[in-house]
């Protein structure tokens, strides 16, 4: 005669299938063991045997012997990376441009097999590719809504239900704002007159760069609304009212901008710093905190190695710490005049 099923029961299976329902899990993800179920709802593991039992009777559930109880449907097989760039990485001197050439390098040098698209929002995702992604925050979400892995470059994930399958290699924005604090005040010996110059209100990179700064110089904040050079140039004559020992700008475009403005004008420049070490910074001979960029691209490497492999685990983000280039805090006229770098226009927006 069949035992007959507790009130507690009905809700214990409910609430599996709940999970089941939900979204959250693909096919071929591991489901809770027997073990799990019997601690998380308070009963019997021969109860909750009984239970996972009936979903794997049901088809909801698969056991695999020596192994556990997961999703049914195959596991999506990854073949290759699909890089995915906003198209700013096509623009010389950018940011982008550099961080694309370096990440083609390591996964030729590790033969993993990449197909690029260089998009301006949105592109089809490759079913059977593991998605890297720069700089595309609607690519990052579709990743999430449709539940595949990515890799994402250079930034965070949405806190929330975005960060479930999206792993990230990012570089320490606060610390690096403080070094580049330190540098104005131990080279320059001053305690006030500094301007900080900021990005986009909404985008946390710029945020803790700036607080990573104020955390130890104060400063008069003029923000340009992004990180493009146009908005640096603009924002340089009300940059230079108060820059009376230093100027921070939160990405090196931001600073090519101050720059460029000034040299139109042979305005002497304070002692300036950027963020980010992209391919301008060097033809501007300018000191910047520069990202780990060796130590960030293994991380992206080590972390698709991991996904093509057929790796469920959690999400990870891995921060790496940034290190500043020192080169000149003064002005000096550039090797590659900034707005003829990219055949008659400013060089191209970038994003830190």
């Amino acid at each position: 005669m069949p035992l007959r099923r507790t009130n507690k029961v009905a809700e214990v299976r409910r609430r599996l299938l709940d999970r089941l329902e939900n979204g959250l899990y693909r096919a071929g993800d591991r489901f809770l063991s027997n073990r799990d179920v019997a601690e998380q709802f308070g009963i019997s593991y021969q109860t909750a045997h009984r239970v996972i039992a009936e979903l794997c009777d049901e088809g909801r559930l698969e056991r695999r012997p020596q192994s556990g109880t997961y999703v049914p449907g195959a596991t999506r097989r990854l073949i290759g990376a699909q890089l995915l760039f906003n198209a700013r990485a096509a623009q010389q001197w950018s940011f982008g441009s550099k961080l694309l050439e370096l990440l083609t390098r390591k996964l030729e040098a590790e033969r993993i097999d990449a197909q690029l698209a260089l998009v301006e929002e949105l592109a089809p995702l490759a079913t059977d590719r593991l998605p890297i992604v720069w700089e595309l925050p609607q690519v990052v979400a579709a990743c999430a809504v449709q539940g595949c892995p990515a890799v994402l470059i250079n930034n965070r994930p949405a806190s929330g239900m975005e960060s479930l399958y999206i792993d990230s290699v990012s570089t320490d924005d606060f610390s690096g704002g403080a070094c580049a604090a330190q540098i104005l005040r131990d080279r320059t010996d001053k305690r006030r007159g500094f301007v900080a110059v900021s990005g986009p209100s909404d985008d946390p990179r710029s945020r803790l760069r700036l607080e990573g700064f104020l955390s130890v110089l104060p400063a008069k904040v003029v923000t340009a609304g992004n990180w493009f050079y146009d908005q640096g140039y603009r924002a340089a004559e009300q940059v230079l009212r108060s820059a009376r020992s230093g100027i921070f700008c939160v990405n090196d475009q931001l600073a090519a901008g101050v720059l460029g403005w000034c040299r139109d004008r042979r305005r002497r420049v304070p002692p300036i710093v950027g963020f980010d070490d992209a391919p301008i910074a060097e033809q501007l001979n300018l000191t910047t905190i520069g990202l780990p960029w060796d130590e960030m691209l293994d991380g992206v490497i080590r972390t698709a190695k991991r996904r093509l492999a057929g790796d469920r685990s959690a999400s990870s983000h891995q921060m790496f710490h940034p290190k500043p280039t020192i080169r000149s805090l003064e002005a000096r006229e550039p090797l590659v005049s900034p707005r003829s770098a990219t055949g008659g226009g400013p060089p191209s927006p970038t994003a830190g």
